[in-house]
């Protein structure tokens, strides 16, 4: 094949990022308030970066910037010192790195079957899959894993030792667990098949790259797990078992499922890429390979990676189970490397059955039936129709998790307000204010992870008093909190004090703080007042559509 076809299709490859990316940039640059959800958990507090006066004592910016790996924090830190904020680039960053990861997964399909069209087919395939996600969208650590592990995966079959390690160390630096992924694919690939047994390699190059990865891995890792000590270890699993929090109908989800969910879903399970509905086609690989499809004999022997990389993924999701929340959670292990490995197959696969089905279309008609070319016409255009659909702007915009912020007026005035304003809310628009106000909460749904105690034992304290504050009939309970926490305002809605309004919400009922919750909504069943009810009229700040901003000063220095 000439290099000018390779590179043809190469452009073609590059076209494809360049669509979705910038139907995603068109979609957050055409509204004021959009943020990715993800992003408000991981990217908003590097906002401190651009302004060390923001977020101040805040446990929940402390917490989520502690546990941020170090590559990452770097990135965003040295974009802020160039005038760059956090929050602008985690706009324009998954375009750049759907790009490279498109370029490094065009070249390692080459590898595999160096067939530049079934390239194209691979790179198409990925960037469905990961622009049908909130992964690569969301400019978090793990956006950063597609790009470095397709880098990691090229520099491997080229057999590029300082630069297949440098990936290595990236990956640790952005998102240390698929790091432990890609030193497992290295042991996997210490062995080989021979007679049908398997056997050491005698290939010294897997020794050398083995070896230089596990001390890189060593030395990438220790900073990372030194730098979360910060709020201590993790929970352990009998710690979790007991707590509602991983539950069922916990916030982080976990034990109580059936077992099919617990294997194929949630943190616990597999989490194989739902869409695009043509990567199951990659089931097929293997008996194709075995087939007696011209195209087969093409495919080179490194195609093995492809089990290599599944084998150690499995491997190190099994042992995530073991050592429960010691490695994170299971699915970690899997759900990155399968979005690599179902559409690479998928792509080959495809590859040799259109190969072989337009031979079969150039041979003489009279070796054909009518039928056959129904058949096959019927099979092309669902093909074409499933990779059209989930082309569609819609399609892709709906499955990338956006949140787009209606209350301007309340997100101004927040942030006319000085830096170290503190809010108190069970809102659900209040897990957005600290993206689009900048000021802080005490306590919110989306930052309710219960996997560090030293962190959640202050969150549910916070979250408790924030119950309190905003339910309590007592006047001096309210006001003890207030100046406690130094409240400076809440935010309640129209329907904040009746009971559905607490019951409604799973992570509170199904809370290790349930009682307090509970107490709560039978105060309002009770039809006792509480003061923030009461006062709200009174104490008013700015109202816009069903909310409303209460002066926490004036509560706590009005005369009942």
């Amino acid at each position: 094949m000439t290099r000018p076809y390779e590179f043809l299709w190469l452009c073609f490859s590059l076209i494809v990022p360049l669509y979705f990316g910038l139907i995603s940039l068109h979609h957050v640059f055409s509204l004021e308030h959009t943020v990715q959800d993800d992003a408000r958990h991981h990217v908003v507090w590097l906002q401190r970066y651009s302004d060390p006066q923001l977020f101040p004592n805040d446990l929940i910016a402390d917490y989520f910037q502690t546990l941020a790996p170090a590559g990452f924090r770097c990135l965003y830190w040295m974009a802020a010192k160039l005038g760059v904020e956090p929050l602008l680039l985690a706009k324009v960053l998954p375009i750049v790195l759907a790009l490279i990861t498109s370029a490094y997964i065009f070249k390692a399909s080459l590898h595999l079957l160096p067939i530049p069209a079934g390239a194209f087919l691979a790179v198409l395939l990925l960037n469905q899959t990961f622009w049908l996600k909130d992964d690569i969208v969301s400019a978090t650590p793990r956006a950063f894993v597609y790009p470095l592990f397709a880098a990691f995966l090229y520099y491997l079959l080229r057999r590029s030792l300082v630069a297949c390690l440098i990936t290595i160390a990236l990956q640790g630096l952005f998102f240390p667990q698929l790091l432990l992924v890609e030193i497992a694919i290295l042991t996997v690939r210490l062995i080989s098949w021979q007679n049908g047994s398997p056997r050491l390699t005698q290939e010294k190059h897997h020794y050398i790259i083995w070896l230089l990865g596990l001390g890189i891995a060593a030395l990438v890792i220790l900073p990372f797990t030194q730098g979360s000590s910060e709020f201590g270890e993790v929970v352990t699993a009998s710690q979790m078992q007991a707590m509602p929090e991983f539950g069922s109908e916990g916030r982080s989800k976990y034990f109580g499922v059936d077992l099919i969910s617990f294997i194929l879903s949630g943190s616990s399970g597999l989490r194989a890429p739902d869409m695009p509905y043509v990567n199951w086609i990659s089931l097929s690989l293997p008996i194709i390979l075995k087939s007696q499809l011209p195209l087969v004999r093409r495919v080179t022997k490194e195609i093995r990676v492809l089990w290599q990389i599944l084998l150690a993924s499995l491997g190190v999701f099994l042992l995530a189970h073991l050592v429960l929340l010691r490695l994170y959670f299971p699915n970690r292990y899997t759900y990155h490397s399968l979005r690599f490995v179902m559409p690479i197959a998928a792509a080959i696969a495809l590859t040799i059955l259109f190969q072989a089905s337009w031979r079969w279309l150039r041979q003489p008609r009279a070796t054909k039936a009518s039928k056959q070319y129904v058949v096959l016409g019927m099979m092309g255009a669902l093909l074409i129709l499933c990779l059209v659909t989930f082309a569609l702007p819609t399609i892709a915009l709906s499955r990338q998790q956006w949140v787009v912020g209606r209350y301007s007026k309340i997100y101004s005035f927040f942030a006319d307000q000085p830096k170290d304003t503190l809010i108190a809310s069970l809102v659900k628009e209040a897990n957005s204010l600290p993206t689009f106000s900048q000021r802080s909460i005490l306590a919110g749904e989306e930052f309710a992870f219960a996997y560090h105690p030293n962190y959640y034992n202050q969150f549910k304290q916070q979250t408790i008093d924030t119950i309190y504050a905003l339910y309590s009939s007592d006047s001096r309970k309210v006001k003890e909190i207030i100046q406690t926490y130094g409240i400076d305002f809440f935010v309640v809605e129209n329907t904040s004090f009746q009971p559905a309004f607490l019951a409604e919400k799973k992570w509170l009922v199904h809370s290790s703080f349930q009682p307090i919750v509970l107490e709560a909504i039978a105060w309002l069943e009770q039809e006792q007042q509480p003061v923030l009810q009461r006062l709200q009229n009174q104490c008013s700040a700015l109202s816009e559509g069903e909310l409303t901003i209460v002066n926490a000063e004036c509560i706590a220095i009005f005369d009942d």
